[in-house]
């Protein structure tokens, strides 16, 4: 059984949702954001960067929310949550699961936490309005790339559209959140129905924003 270490609404999401897709039994271990539970020694010696999620698979070990997706996908190609080995959507697939890590989430990072770079509140705040202007081009960047397809790849539903689904509703803070997109909004709201994301949601005790277009 996979352990699947997570907080509500962090990068988990996408990980939840993957177990959830393809069906495989897990534990849940809930950590506690306001007592710092996942800055303390004991879930260090998991993830040494103190960051969720992490899965545990048996006595392996891996972290970084992009990693446990494509390796839980990996592990069960049933699920047919990634392209064929080989082939160009293959290629698409890492390309865009990479642009959102890389790009888009760090760019949440430095709109959220701000702080984790400098100290004083001018400098904090220029990161923030600059971040949210990188946020602003990352996303127009996943809209056309989505173009007129039912997602990030083709008609495939993939860990991708897990992953757009999660980052976009992370932007819900924004002055103007990213599902204003057409085809974002779309590629979304395909993936937001989905009983398996659902049930991540359920699970986590979380929703999505009351003014998520549903049409």
């Amino acid at each position: 059984m996979y352990k699947l270490y997570w907080a509500p609404g962090t990068a988990a999401m996408a990980p939840q949702a993957v177990l959830e897709e393809i069906g495989a039994a897990y534990e849940a271990v809930q950590l506690n954001l306001a007592s710092k539970e996942h800055e303390q020694a004991g879930y260090r010696r998991l993830n040494p960067n103190g960051r969720i999620p992490t899965l545990v698979d048996g006595d392996f070990v891996i972290f970084e929310t992009a990693a446990i997706c494509q390796y839980l996908s990996d592990k069960h190609p049933d699920a047919n949550l990634a392209p064929p080995l080989g082939s160009h959507a293959r290629g698409r697939y890492y390309q865009w699961l990479t642009y959102m890590t890389n790009t888009v989430q760090v760019g949440f990072i430095d709109w959220f936490h701000p702080d984790w770079t400098f100290a004083d509140l001018d400098s904090q705040a220029a990161l923030k309005a600059a971040a949210e202007q990188k946020l602003y081009r990352s996303f127009q960047v996943l809209d056309d790339g989505i173009g007129g397809n039912r997602g990030m790849i083709g008609d495939q539903f993939t860990v991708c559209d897990i992953y757009l689904a999660m980052l976009t509703r992370w932007s819900r803070f924004l002055a103007r959140p990213m599902w204003e997109g057409k085809n974002i909004r779309r590629a979304v709201g395909t993936t937001y129905v989905r009983p398996a994301f659902q049930r991540m949601m359920q699970k986590q005790g979380i929703t999505w924003a009351e003014h998520w277009p549903r049409d």
